[in-house]
């Protein structure tokens, strides 16, 4: 190039680019292998629990005269549910049972001890049925007709209305050799619903064991989770859709793909199952009433890998990996794997606050705790991304690429959309943590789920539009850029051997000099013209291009 201080384009072949830039796909491959090996540990050490049905296996018994909220149910009644192919919702105590620490002090006045039970009431409606500084009935309150026996859960309701005329479910649970008869009452409002365990007596030393069972009109899955399972279906048939279409491109066009169009079919893969997934754990929870650890381990474990392997996707496009430069350096590997650790450790965290945060009512703060550091990682890598981008378009156009120019002004547009509206998603949801649970709980999916899976979708259609394989699919490949403008009308259709490098490519079988002299001629776009003959080889023999040519 000094030489002649021409500027020309040097496309590398196929072959070349997958050589050049191997030590960059081995560092990525590493990375997501050291990545998964994180997820999985994190994955074993995670504690699930079980969802519409509470279980309880030697739970000790609250303190004498007080009361624990254990678990928050969401159900939908038999007019407003979504589906009634399971018939009208209910609740089940069953198999409920309490025994003394000790067995020796199973007497017979442990046994007609009546001051444990549990109970389910609608949350809105808690702080006007429970008063916090009397909530134990008395024998006054017995005469007065407010309730039925004494040193048992006294809720706020006029003489002769029972518990079920305001909404709340009770059984007592008895210290017995054996477990009561199943008690099962039908949910008549929907709301949300919160398992109470009281203790009014003076007998505190013992366990419980047995289940509280809540089922819907549609199954035992939670009324804030049921939409989850018919939008994971149509999002898993979308990738379906997607798959087939790309994979047909891509055999179409397999001769013209490179290393960005096969992330691209990486990506759709990763959402393909994690689709799959979330559908068949929401499945499996509707029909057993179980949160399957398997499932929604897995469920979990791909949403935070294909987000981080999507993420770094970006990244590397925005640095011109592939486009501008055959390979990345090793500073910014280090950096990516640093980074990427990081946010899928995180965002497994928040992953699974997020799964659980309903039915345990988890705390504003410490959900915000959670969601904050994956939000400022964020922005982290987007700031990142679009200096990165920035920095590409400059190089593009000082190189005139004006092609790929377009293609990379294109997706700034496409994720500046895209972080307007996961930036106003984040600020609404912030919010709405601020508000009651009873008023949220039926579209909280929408933003936790529905909204994000949208414009993942979103951003991957458009660079699958932008990517898509064809026949000149090569031209968005890597180029060299030789000198200056000099030469180029002088020698308009010519291409550079790589000097420094014959020798070398040669011992390889197809040499870049092999490749580069079977190449037809190129517009100034990039395409093959087959009409144009006489392709110029600068830099090679005389046996190779006549001097009328150069």
């Amino acid at each position: 190039s000094s030489r002649l201080g021409s500027k020309l384009d040097v496309h590398v072949g196929p072959r070349r680019a997958c050589r050049i830039g191997q030590s960059s796909v081995d560092g990525l491959i590493a990375m997501f292998a050291s990545l998964l090996v994180v997820c999985l540990g994190l994955l074993t050490t995670f504690r699930f629990s079980d969802a519409q049905i509470y279980s309880f296996v030697n739970e000790p018994v609250p303190a004498n005269r007080s009361l624990h909220t254990l678990y928050a149910f969401y159900v939908y009644s038999l007019e407003e549910a979504p589906e009634k192919d399971a018939g009208k919702p209910f609740v089940k105590f069953s198999q409920l049972v309490a025994h003394p620490a000790h067995q020796d002090q199973l007497s017979e006045q442990v046994k007609a001890y009546e001051g444990l039970q549990l109970s389910i009431m609608r949350y809105r409606d808690f702080w006007s049925l429970i008063d916090p500084k009397k909530f134990c009935s008395t024998d006054n309150d017995v005469l007065a007709g407010r309730a039925d026996k004494k040193d048992q859960l006294q809720v706020m309701k006029k003489p002769g209305q029972t518990y079920r005329d305001v909404t709340v479910y009770t059984t007592t649970v008895r210290m017995l050799d054996t477990p009561s008869k199943d008690v099962k009452e039908f949910v008549q409002k929907t709301g949300v619903y919160i398992l109470v365990f009281s203790n009014c007596g003076a007998y505190s030393d013992a366990i419980v064991t047995g289940t509280v069972l809540v089922k819907n009109a549609y199954g035992f899955l939670p009324g804030n989770e049921y939409h989850k399972m018919p939008f994971y279906g149509w999002l898993l048939l979308t990738y379906v859709g997607l798959a087939v279409v790309w994979m047909g491109l891509s055999v179409r066009w397999w001769k013209e793909l490179f290393m960005i169009q096969n992330c691209i079919a990486a990506v759709i893969f990763f959402g393909l199952l994690e689709s799959f997934l979330w559908f068949i754990f929401l499945n499996d929870w509707n029909h057993t009433g179980l949160r399957g650890k398997f499932w929604s381990g897995l469920a979990i474990l791909f949403t935070v890998i294909k987000s981080t392997f999507s993420y770094i996707l970006v990244l590397v496009a925005s640095l011109g990996w592939g486009v501008t430069r055959p390979y990345l350096d090793t500073k910014v590997i280090w950096k990516i794997q640093a980074l990427s650790f990081l946010y899928i450790v995180l965002d497994f965290i928040r992953e699974a606050v997020l799964s659980f945060r309903h039915s345990h009512s988890l705390s504003i703060a410490f959900v915000l705790l959670c969601l904050l550091p994956v939000s400022l990682l964020n922005g982290a890598i987007f700031s990142w991304v679009f200096t990165a981008l920035s920095n590409l378009m400059e190089t593009l156009k000082e190189r005139r690429q004006h092609e790929k120019l377009a293609l990379f002004q294109r997706l700034w547009r496409i994720l500046i959309a895209a972080l307007t509206v996961a930036t106003g998603t984040l600020l609404f949801q912030i919010f709405n943590l601020s508000r009651s649970i009873t008023s949220r709980w039926k579209y909280q999916w929408m933003l936790t789920d529905g909204i994000s899976h949208g414009l993942f979708l979103f951003v991957l259609i458009a660079m699958m539009y932008l990517w898509a394989p064809n026949k000149s699919s090569q031209r968005y490949a890597y180029s060299q850029q030789i000198g200056g403008d000099d030469n180029k009308e002088e020698h308009p259709g010519a291409i550079w051997a790589d000097d420094d490098n014959l020798e070398d490519d040669g011992e390889e079988g197809e040499s870049f000099w092999a490749t580069t002299k079977g190449a037809s001629t190129l517009d100034e776009d990039g395409i093959p013209l087959a009409s144009k003959a006489g392709v110029s080889v600068i830099g090679a023999s005389s046996k190779t291009a006549s001097t009328d040519e150069v």
